[in-house]
């Protein structure tokens, strides 16, 4: 027979910090534009997960969304192809083209995972990778012919962002990886030297 003294304590609550709550809001804002949520329960859950102070209160408002975990795959001859705006990031991602370009655009994606998997083949055309600020790219066991790999992203890695890592080959193509651009200013804004929009 059991004691309550013979139980193991429960484990403490995890607190979350602003990356996960964000994490947690950008999915809330997606499960609208795919129709699985509407604006009045959007509000109540955006109320719920600014206030969350544990992991298991933001499990808790996206427990009933679908969660995506299939590898998306690139692939293209001499087309060009390109995944931007709001998309959720799978733990694998593969992109292949021989004379065409890939464009991987994370900047307003989802990334629920830690760490991410591309894998590049690239003849003689280009894949560009397009992160956020504070993500960490890896492109060291990418291999080149002729061609180059050229990694932009070089800012210290933030706490709870995720890393990509690259790998593959290139011939005579290339593999960029960057920051997004800053916005313009409008012709107004110049001649009045107002600071570029953040």
């Amino acid at each position: 027979m059991t004691t309550p003294q013979d139980k193991p304590a429960a484990l403490p609550a995890v607190r979350v910090d602003d990356t996960a709550r964000e994490v947690a809001v950008r999915r809330l804002h997606i499960a609208v534009t795919e129709g699985r949520l509407d604006v009045l329960e959007l509000d109540r859950r955006l109320v719920l997960a600014y206030s969350a102070q544990t992991s298991a209160e933001l499990v808790a408002l996206t427990a009933d969304l679908p969660t995506t975990n299939e590898p998306i795959e690139l692939r293209t001859g001499s087309g060009s192809l390109e995944k931007r705006g709001q998309w959720t990031v799978p733990a694998e991602l593969t992109a292949e083209c021989s004379s065409g370009s890939i464009t991987f655009d994370f900047t307003s994606a989802l990334c629920p995972h830690g760490e991410i998997s591309l894998h590049a083949t690239v003849g003689s055309g280009s894949v560009k990778l397009i992160v956020p600020r504070g993500w960490r790219v890896d492109v060291d066991r990418v291999r080149t012919k002729s061609g180059s790999v050229s990694n932009r992203a070089t800012e210290p890695l933030h706490p709870g962002a995720p890393v990509l890592r690259v790998d593959g080959k290139v011939g005579s193509g290339s593999i960029d990886v960057r920051y997004p651009r800053p916005a313009r200013r409008s012709f107004l804004a110049w001649l009045l030297r107002r600071p570029r929009p953040a």
